[in-house]
């Protein structure tokens, strides 16, 4: 509990009043919660985070744009971790396997607001001249996009 109490008394630059108390006890209850369940009472410590992808420095991936944007679930690339007896890299993650993915992938347009601005792909869509529009089509192999 002491680091969450450190961190109020930082933050809020005040003493400890009944307020700060209460939030210390309710964060520290949150933890203590999320870390215990009913086949488990005590608190075992930490689980050990174990690095499985391990990307390059000069490679930049943003997860917000391939699932909020790109509406990917998280098994396209992770695999089904929730199936897994031991955490496994699912896919090799290369540059090769993105852009493969980024040739074939089809752009999710329909109540994505993100594509609006591409109306010449909508309309090509529309008038059946294309019959999906790929990553690689609006962008996403530009080598600035993942690379730094």
């Amino acid at each position: 509990k002491k680091w969450i109490r450190n961190q109020y008394l930082t933050n809020e630059g005040a003493s400890m009043d009944a307020t700060g108390k209460e939030f210390v006890d309710d964060q520290w209850n949150h933890i203590v919660s999320s870390l215990t369940n009913e086949h488990k009472k005590k608190i075992q410590g930490p689980i050990e985070w174990i690095r499985v992808h391990n990307l390059p420095d000069h490679v930049y991936f943003n997860h917000s744009q391939h699932v909020t944007v790109g509406k990917l679930d998280c098994e396209a690339c992770h695999g089904k971790v929730a199936e897994m007896k031991t955490l496994r890299q699912y896919a090799p993650l290369s540059m090769g396997w993105c852009i493969t993915c980024h040739k074939e992938t089809k752009v999710q347009f329909n109540e994505n607001p993100y594509y609006d601005s591409y109306v010449r792909y909508h309309q090509e869509l529309k008038d059946g001249k294309r019959d999906k529009v790929t990553v690689a089509d609006v962008g996403g192999l530009e080598c600035q996009k993942c690379h730094y």
